[in-house]
């Protein structure tokens, strides 16, 4: 997973382990986990070596910033913030410290004080990242994030809007500030707002759960059942923990009623046999014969790029299925 930060004084501020609550999919674990680095054997090693150093060299500023990142990594999050406090006697203006420490704040779910540390980074950062990067940002952006969620976490969502999207401003690709945008979106009833930020995430991070469920809801509110139930069964597969995905696939019925519906209806409306046979596939992903009749289906309505994905998901359950290899040699040159 990306470290945000650098090597070692800024990794810590990207671990999470929290979880952001404010959303629809019961408990929104995207922040957290989109942010997230590995706890290691490393971190936990080096504390005994750290606190060992820091007797003989109480002002070394590095050595403390250190172990309270590995007390953080260790989930002793009580001494860490004492040790982060410590570097902020020596230095106030240190913004690994104020950043380390801010973040251990909103692990512990104390949104208000995090957040009050997030926008001090934010004042003594704002100068030195004005243009968007890449894929990997830098303290104004990761300062501009927390603060952001820890105004979704106290409902301010007006608030939170800003700071997300300045934060998304400074790293375009971040598909978990997009999505933290569209829940703020959705707490304000900006339904625009959350379905573009919903659309947004998902071209950066297509399997994302989260906002596969949220935009099948909205799908399925539009009437699009078939596109609702292809997003939820991403959002199962990605998250089948969650009971919300499997509950909304299983409202839909079952795949091989939606498949003999879709075989009634492809002489007389191949539309609505389309729609069927989508959903039958979403209901039951291994289906082949849903899945030929779609590609079929797609073929026939001339969308060939829709038609060649179905022929490819046929032919990786049966590599030697020769209407496939054929259909899919059709819609394309082979490949």
């Amino acid at each position: 997973m990306l470290k945000r930060f650098g090597p070692l004084e800024w990794a810590i501020v990207a671990l999470s382990v929290a979880v952001l609550a404010v959303g629809v999919f019961l408990g929104y674990s995207i922040w957290s986990n989109n942010r997230a680095i590995q706890s290691s054997a490393p971190a936990s090693r080096e504390i005994d070596t750290l606190v060992a150093r820091l007797r003989k060299t109480p002002n070394d500023i590095d050595a403390r910033m250190r172990l309270a990142q590995a007390l953080t990594v260790a989930g002793r999050d009580n001494e860490a913030i004492e040790q982060y406090q410590q570097v902020l006697k020596l230095n106030k203006k240190f913004v690994p410290a104020l950043s380390g420490l801010g973040f251990v704040l909103l692990k512990q779910k104390d949104w208000e004080k995090g957040e009050k540390y997030f926008k001090r980074v934010i004042e003594l950062t704002k100068d030195t990242q004005t243009t968007p990067t890449g894929a990997r940002g830098g303290p104004l952006e990761i300062a501009n994030y927390y603060t952001g969620i820890a105004l979704l976490e106290q409902k301010k969502y007006e608030e939170a809007v800003g700071y997300l999207k300045e934060a998304l401003r400074l790293r375009r690709d971040a598909s978990d500030t997009s999505y933290a945008l569209s829940v703020a979106y959705a707490k304000l009833d900006i339904e625009d707002g959350q379905r573009d930020m919903l659309d947004y995430t998902l071209q950066f991070d297509p399997q994302m759960p989260e906002a596969n469920y949220d935009l099948g809801l909205i799908l399925l509110a539009e009437g699009d059942v078939a596109s609702a139930a292809e997003h939820f069964r991403v959002a199962q597969q990605e998250a089948p923990y969650k009971k919300e995905p499997r509950d909304q696939l299983a409202k839909l019925g079952t795949a091989a009623a939606r498949l003999a519906k879709a075989k009634k209806l492809e002489a007389t409306d191949a539309a609505g046999a389309l729609d069927e046979a989508r959903i039958a596939a979403a209901l039951d992903p291994k289906s082949v014969e849903s899945l030929a009749l779609a590609a079929k289906l797609y073929e026939s309505q001339k969308k060939k790029e829709d038609a060649a994905k179905f022929y490819r998901r046929v032919l990786l359950i049966e590599p030697d299925n020769a209407a496939a290899t054929a259909g899919l040699k059709r819609v394309t040159d082979g490949s």
